[in-house]
Protein backbone atom coordinates (compact mmCIF):
# COMPACT_ATOMS: atom_id res chain seq x y z
CA UNK A 1 0.00 0.00 0.00
CA UNK A 2 2.99 2.31 0.77
CA UNK A 3 4.60 2.01 -2.57
CA UNK A 4 0.88 2.94 -4.17
CA UNK A 5 1.00 5.97 -2.10
CA UNK A 6 4.26 7.22 -3.38
CA UNK A 7 3.38 5.85 -7.20
CA UNK A 8 0.48 8.04 -6.54
CA UNK A 9 2.50 10.57 -5.19
CA UNK A 10 5.42 10.39 -7.59
CA UNK A 11 2.73 10.53 -10.76
CA UNK A 12 0.97 13.96 -9.47
CA UNK A 13 5.11 14.87 -8.92
CA UNK A 14 5.69 13.87 -12.66
CA UNK A 15 2.83 15.94 -13.82
CA UNK A 16 3.56 19.10 -12.15
CA UNK A 17 7.64 18.77 -13.10
CA UNK A 18 6.46 17.94 -16.88
CA UNK A 19 6.84 21.21 -18.18
CA UNK A 20 9.36 22.96 -16.04
CA UNK A 21 12.86 23.43 -18.00
CA UNK A 22 15.68 21.74 -16.14
CA UNK A 23 19.44 21.90 -17.18
CA UNK A 24 22.62 20.81 -15.12
CA UNK A 25 25.98 19.89 -15.53
CA UNK A 26 29.01 19.92 -13.84
CA UNK A 27 31.58 18.86 -11.36
CA UNK A 28 31.55 16.91 -8.26
CA UNK A 29 31.73 18.24 -4.89
CA UNK A 30 30.72 22.03 -4.46
CA UNK A 31 28.80 22.16 -7.94
CA UNK A 32 25.35 23.82 -7.96
CA UNK A 33 22.28 21.77 -9.26
CA UNK A 34 20.23 23.73 -11.66
CA UNK A 35 17.28 21.14 -11.28
CA UNK A 36 14.00 21.21 -9.30
CA UNK A 37 14.48 18.61 -6.63
CA UNK A 38 11.54 18.15 -4.23
CA UNK A 39 12.02 17.11 -0.52
CA UNK A 40 8.88 14.76 0.72
CA UNK A 41 8.47 14.89 4.49
CA UNK A 42 5.71 12.70 6.42
CA UNK A 43 2.58 13.53 7.12
CA UNK A 44 1.16 12.67 10.66
CA UNK A 45 -2.69 13.00 10.22
CA UNK A 46 -3.67 12.79 6.76
CA UNK A 47 -7.23 12.21 6.43
CA UNK A 48 -8.25 8.88 4.53
CA UNK A 49 -9.28 9.27 0.90
CA UNK A 50 -12.27 7.96 -0.56
CA UNK A 51 -11.18 7.49 -3.98
CA UNK A 52 -9.97 4.40 -6.51
CA UNK A 53 -8.44 5.50 -9.06
CA UNK A 54 -7.57 3.82 -12.54
CA UNK A 55 -3.63 4.93 -13.67
CA UNK A 56 -2.08 4.65 -17.11
CA UNK A 57 1.44 4.92 -17.02
CA UNK A 58 3.69 3.57 -19.25
CA UNK A 59 4.37 -0.38 -17.73
CA UNK A 60 -0.13 -0.25 -18.10
CA UNK A 61 -3.00 0.30 -16.63
CA UNK A 62 -3.48 -0.05 -13.18
CA UNK A 63 -6.18 0.22 -10.37
CA UNK A 64 -5.25 1.66 -7.16
CA UNK A 65 -7.32 2.38 -4.03
CA UNK A 66 -5.40 5.22 -2.27
CA UNK A 67 -5.50 5.49 1.63
CA UNK A 68 -4.40 8.24 3.83
CA UNK A 69 -1.68 10.89 2.95
CA UNK A 70 1.46 10.08 3.56
CA UNK A 71 4.43 13.12 1.91
CA UNK A 72 4.02 16.06 1.79
CA UNK A 73 6.42 16.99 -1.68
CA UNK A 74 7.96 20.48 -1.84
CA UNK A 75 10.56 21.76 -4.44
CA UNK A 76 13.59 23.03 -3.42
CA UNK A 77 14.87 26.77 -4.13
CA UNK A 78 18.57 25.52 -4.10
CA UNK A 79 20.79 22.07 -4.20
CA UNK A 80 24.42 21.65 -4.45
CA UNK A 81 26.72 19.01 -4.08
CA UNK A 82 28.55 19.11 -0.62
CA UNK A 83 29.85 15.32 -1.51
CA UNK A 84 30.07 12.89 -4.67
CA UNK A 85 31.24 12.30 -7.67
CA UNK A 86 30.66 14.36 -10.63
CA UNK A 87 26.76 14.76 -11.38
CA UNK A 88 25.42 12.13 -13.93
CA UNK A 89 25.24 13.29 -17.42
CA UNK A 90 24.49 16.73 -19.34
CA UNK A 91 20.72 17.31 -18.82
CA UNK A 92 20.77 20.65 -21.13
CA UNK A 93 19.84 18.03 -23.95
CA UNK A 94 17.92 15.93 -22.00
CA UNK A 95 13.87 15.90 -21.33
CA UNK A 96 13.05 14.83 -18.02
CA UNK A 97 9.78 13.22 -17.94
CA UNK A 98 9.87 10.86 -14.55
CA UNK A 99 11.01 11.75 -11.08
CA UNK A 100 13.42 9.77 -8.94
CA UNK A 101 13.56 9.57 -4.99
CA UNK A 102 15.47 8.42 -2.83
CA UNK A 103 15.47 7.71 0.64
CA UNK A 104 17.38 9.94 3.47
CA UNK A 105 19.57 8.37 5.65
CA UNK A 106 20.66 9.58 8.88
CA UNK A 107 19.68 12.64 10.93
CA UNK A 108 16.15 13.19 8.95
CA UNK A 109 15.26 17.03 9.35
CA UNK A 110 11.81 17.62 10.96
CA UNK A 111 9.40 20.02 8.99
CA UNK A 112 7.62 22.98 10.07
CA UNK A 113 4.99 21.15 12.40
CA UNK A 114 1.63 21.50 12.88
CA UNK A 115 -1.33 23.27 10.74
CA UNK A 116 -0.29 22.89 7.23
CA UNK A 117 -3.17 23.15 4.96
CA UNK A 118 -2.40 20.70 1.83
CA UNK A 119 -4.60 21.28 -1.35
CA UNK A 120 -4.61 18.96 -4.25
CA UNK A 121 -6.82 17.82 -6.70
CA UNK A 122 -8.47 14.89 -4.55
CA UNK A 123 -8.42 16.96 -1.06
CA UNK A 124 -8.50 19.73 1.09
CA UNK A 125 -6.66 18.90 4.26
CA UNK A 126 -4.91 20.41 7.63
CA UNK A 127 -2.05 17.95 8.75
CA UNK A 128 1.29 17.53 11.06
CA UNK A 129 4.72 17.07 9.09
CA UNK A 130 7.29 15.12 10.77
CA UNK A 131 10.23 14.04 9.21
CA UNK A 132 12.31 14.43 5.76
CA UNK A 133 11.52 10.90 4.35
CA UNK A 134 12.56 11.17 0.34
CA UNK A 135 14.57 13.35 -1.46
CA UNK A 136 12.94 13.40 -5.30
CA UNK A 137 14.96 14.54 -8.94
CA UNK A 138 14.51 14.71 -12.31
CA UNK A 139 14.85 12.08 -14.10
CA UNK A 140 14.51 10.70 -17.72
CA UNK A 141 14.51 7.15 -19.18
CA UNK A 142 16.00 5.34 -22.03
CA UNK A 143 13.81 4.43 -23.99
CA UNK A 144 12.51 7.62 -24.17
CA UNK A 145 8.27 7.36 -23.06
CA UNK A 146 6.49 6.82 -26.00
CA UNK A 147 4.29 10.27 -26.42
Amino acid sequence: MKARMILAVLITLTLITSSVAVGYAGGGAGSSIDATFFDCYVIHNGANSPYVLDLTDRFGVEKVRLGKARLLCTPTSAAQVERGPVLNGDFTTVSPDQIKCYDVLGLQPKAPGSGITIIDPLSTETVTLDQLSVVCSPAATNPPIPQ
